[in-house]
């Protein structure tokens, strides 16, 4: 969570920071006639806050520029839909202060300042703004957090205490600087705890990251599928020596030489499934030699058990490593398991020495 935190001193934020500073102190020299354009500049600020984000929510790589539509009036209305409902909520913490009481108001102040991140981060994920008015929402939104939301109000209270008690004696470009890269930090930081904790609050929020693995997995899948048509049709034409060179290329070209060997993983389950046990017994004996020189002795049994569950009379090629599974399978407790390699190993002394 420490990393959005950082976002104001992207290069983007950072550009806006001192953009917006200096028309800041522009229209502060200007008296009256400069708050004009001092509203226009906390309207586009705001709207920038909120457009960021959407963007960390959504867990973009590249934080988002001030555009032209952002400088719209109508086109983002969170902002303004935001601030009213914090001068309603002040307004009605001011009246229960002077009718009912100083604890009255601070309380309810202090249930309302502990909703407040919730209120933003609904504005960013629900379809209603009036779900930023619910408190069962906000409820919903503060458990799917968890401490993560206590983390996020430690952020925006710091960052307040940080306005109130250190702004004041910096100089006044400091000041408007520090101010804002403070409230891009809250809304960062708002956007982060929520787009960790996507999968707790069943959000369909994908990162680009996530989306474009996705895709490249999907066409790695389909050129996987293809390969091993290739190789299945050449292996019932009963041509075994064309069909594993054909398979042994793709292995070479997109098998790792180390951990996790996924491919080698649905290679095995793809072959294993066919009849012809020849390239389905020549993968599982590559995939249990590299497990096993990599010490995955785990997953190396778990693969031995897919292969003898296709093909009971499999043997891995190798002496060596048949007693190193033997062996895996025997401290293992798998004696099942340990039985069918013996079987297997009486088996294949005959042939060896038929060969010979």
């Amino acid at each position: 969570m420490k990393r959005y935190l950082l976002i104001p001193f992207h290069p983007v934020p950072l550009m806006l920071v001192g953009t917006f500073t200096f028309l800041w102190w522009f229209a502060m020299q200007g008296g009256l006639l400069g708050i004009p354009l001092m509203l226009i500049l906390v309207s586009w600020f705001f709207k920038y806050c909120y457009v960021l984000l959407d963007a960390v929510v959504a867990g973009h790589h590249e934080l988002p520029v001030l555009s032209v539509e952002m400088l719209n009036p109508v086109d983002e209305q969170r902002p303004l839909f935001q601030a009213v409902m914090v001068v309603f909520e002040g307004l009605v913490c001011w009246w229960l202060y002077q009718h009912v009481g100083p604890v009255a108001g601070f309380a309810l102040g202090a249930v309302f300042l502990s909703a407040l991140p919730a209120t933003v981060g609904l504005l960013a994920i629900s379809d209603s703004w009036l779900h930023a008015l619910s408190p069962l929402a906000i409820g919903r939104l503060m458990k799917g957090l968890g401490k993560a939301y206590l983390a996020t109000l430690a952020v925006v209270l710091g960052g307040a205490l940080v306005i109130e008690f250190v702004a004041p004696y910096l100089g006044l470009l400091t000041q408007i600087a520090l101010c804002q890269m403070v409230f891009i930090a809250m809304f960062g930081f708002i956007g982060g705890a929520i787009h960790e904790s996507r999968v707790s609050l069943q959000l369909a929020t994908r990162t680009y990251g996530e989306r474009v693995a996705e895709r490249d997995e999907r066409y790695h899948a389909e050129a996987r599928g293809a390969v091993l048509d290739r190789t299945y049709a050449l292996l019932r034409l009963k041509r075994r020596t064309d069909a594993w060179a054909h398979l042994e290329t793709w292995m070479r070209t997109h098998c790792p030489d180390r951990h996790p060997f996924t491919e080698y993983h649905a290679l095995l389950v793809a072959t294993c499934s066919w009849d012809d046990p020849f390239i389905g017994d020549k993968v599982a004996t590559e995939y249990l030699g590299k497990l096993l020189a990599h010490r995955e002795t785990g997953v190396a049994l778990e693969a031995l058990e897919i292969r003898l569950s296709s093909n009971p009379a499999f043997y891995p090629a190798g002496q060596a490593y048949a007693g190193r599974l033997s062996e895996l399978a025997t401290l293992a407790g798998r004696k099942a398991m340990t039985r069918q390699l013996l079987v297997n190993a009486a088996a294949q002394r005959p042939e060896a020495e038929a060969k010979s």
